[in-house]
């Protein structure tokens, strides 16, 4: 379980995509709008979906209007492959303006009849095995993707710890029939979501048809939780609000509080020494 390092009192710190290097992959990574290179072609449509599918034609979306990108670096092969699971499903969905995208809806339930292995998820706040475990990171990549592309979001659970492969404030934890992660399109355009696994690294993005005006980053603001005086192995939590900060053509600048996460410092015991 990750350790919650501590951080000086409500620092402002700008949100930030990987390393460089992440940035040369299929779908770069980044914090700020980006005009898409040419896209890949679309997928095959899903039987049964409810939003439209991707057509033949990429040029129908040339325009990158947000990205993101995270590591897949020290994944077991069973967590890989479930998330190549849901990335087969959610790749090549298009939203409507209106259309809300529910990551449940598009992936479907996870079990081993439909290909998913046993790997970790955190279940109060403990690690265990479970079917379909690792497609939290498909939906938290997704989840800033859309952030950055001006989607609105519907619904949005954090995880109970924080996770290794996304910055706190920034995941998304999905649960079959109780937590899911809703993007709803209020652009006044078509969209569409490409995902893709590129060598050992995750990325989403979401293509428009046309330029969305001015840009947009995301930003933290973190305060430690001091921990409990007196007991062994106790560790501070945080409070971390995430905001989504937008900047005009005119240089203009608006923050948006998109949630407030607070991960509560850990039980320690008493030292009986």
């Amino acid at each position: 379980m990750p350790r919650v390092k501590p951080l000086p009192s409500w620092t402002m710190v700008r949100a930030s995509a990987l390393a460089a290097a992440l940035a040369l992959a299929l779908l770069p990574a980044g914090h700020a709008r980006a005009r898409a290179e040419t896209p890949p072609g679309a997928t095959a449509p899903l039987p049964g979906d409810s939003l439209a599918v991707a057509s033949d034609t990429a040029e129908q979306f040339p325009v990158l209007l947000g990205s993101f990108t995270t590591t897949l670096h020290g994944s077991r092969p069973e967590r890989t492959e479930n998330i190549r699971l849901a990335v087969e499903a959610l790749d090549g969905a298009i939203l409507l303006p209106g259309d809300v995208l529910s990551f449940n809806e598009r992936v479907g339930v996870r079990t081993s009849e439909r290909g998913y292995l046993m790997a970790p998820v955190i279940l109060h706040e403990t690690r265990q095995l479970q079917a379909g475990g690792g497609i939290c990171q498909v939906a938290s990549t997704m989840f800033v993707a859309g952030l950055l592309s001006g989607l609105s979001v519907s619904e949005r659970w954090r995880h109970s710890t924080p996770v290794d492969y996304i910055a706190i404030g920034e995941d998304a934890t999905i649960a079959w029939g109780a937590k899911d992660l809703r993007l709803r399109n209020d652009l006044a355009q078509r969209v569409r979501l490409r995902v893709r696994i590129v060598g050992s690294t995750l990325s989403a993005r979401f293509e428009g048809e046309q330029p969305e005006p001015g840009s947009i980053e995301l930003a933290t603001e973190s305060r430690e939780l001091p921990a409990e005086a007196g007991l062994d192995d106790a560790r501070p939590g945080v409070e971390v609000e995430l905001y989504r900060v937008r900047r005009g053509e005119d240089g203009a600048e608006s923050r948006e509080l998109v949630h407030r996460d607070v991960i509560p410092p850990s039980r320690g015991r008493k030292d009986v020494r």
